[in-house]
């Protein structure tokens, strides 16, 4: 496509972006890393990896100089075919917000140009979708996991704030969106929360559990009230 076509002439004029201008690099260091492949340093800086043939195939060792074009060379053979393969591979597997799909192709040692040409390639499928990623957890832990606990997940995953502010307003608003005086009942039935047997180092133990899983004083107090009419306290 004409999108995919300008991504991919927008590589070539990087070329080996952030290795300044010169026409010879040299590489400095090839560590082994898993699976047969090895991480190639240029000027003492991560540049991609590279499977022991393809290392022979550009001439990439230790102490060996190599010119800009062959590092444009090696992105536009090697490096952008496989790391839209990755991501593909890896959404097969898991979703992935934007950032979390990001943070994966990075740490594989691909360049950070690389890395965007990838996740366009699959955002252009669909296939990253920070909002349905974020509606997708939502109601897939509405039933287990409090609000404050969802947003703060989402949040650690990379979703914005304004994406879950939209998502939960989709379900008219947060307490729609997750009923979290069901998910306590649930949770102290699982427990086999008696309160007629329960004392005091019993309630405490209970109400530092429910709220270490996210859920707030009030709604702990009133639920757990209403399983037999006591008296819970801070």
């Amino acid at each position: 496509t004409r999108g995919t076509r300008s991504r991919r002439a927008c590589l070539i004029r990087q070329g080996c972006q952030g290795f300044g201008q010169r026409r010879q690099v040299t590489v400095t260091k090839v560590s082994k890393s898993t699976r047969g492949r090895y991480l190639v340093y240029i000027d003492d800086r991560p540049f991609c990896p590279l499977y022991g043939a393809e290392l022979s195939t550009y001439h990439v060792e230790p102490g060996a100089e190599i010119t800009e074009e062959t590092c444009e060379t090696i992105k536009q053979e090697v490096l952008i075919k496989r790391s839209r393969l990755r991501a593909m591979n890896l959404l097969m597997k898991h979703g992935f917000t934007e950032s979390g799909l990001r943070t994966k192709l990075a740490e594989g040692g691909y360049p950070a140009d690389v890395v965007d040409d990838a996740v366009e390639y699959v955002k252009g499928f669909g296939y990253v979708d920070d909002k349905a990623f974020a509606r997708d957890y939502v109601f897939s832990h509405a039933s287990d996991k409090s609000v404050r606990r969802i947003v703060s997940d989402l949040l650690s995953k990379g979703v914005s704030q304004d994406v879950i502010n939209e998502i939960l307003e989709e379900n008219r608003g947060t307490s729609d969106a997750v009923d979290e005086e069901a998910q306590i009942r649930k949770l102290l039935i699982k427990r086999s929360f008696d309160p007629a047997r329960a004392d005091a180092r019993e309630l405490s133990r209970t109400y530092a559990y429910l709220s270490g899983r996210g859920f707030g004083m009030d709604v702990i107090r009133k639920v757990m009230s209403g399983f037999g009419g006591i008296e819970f306290y801070e």
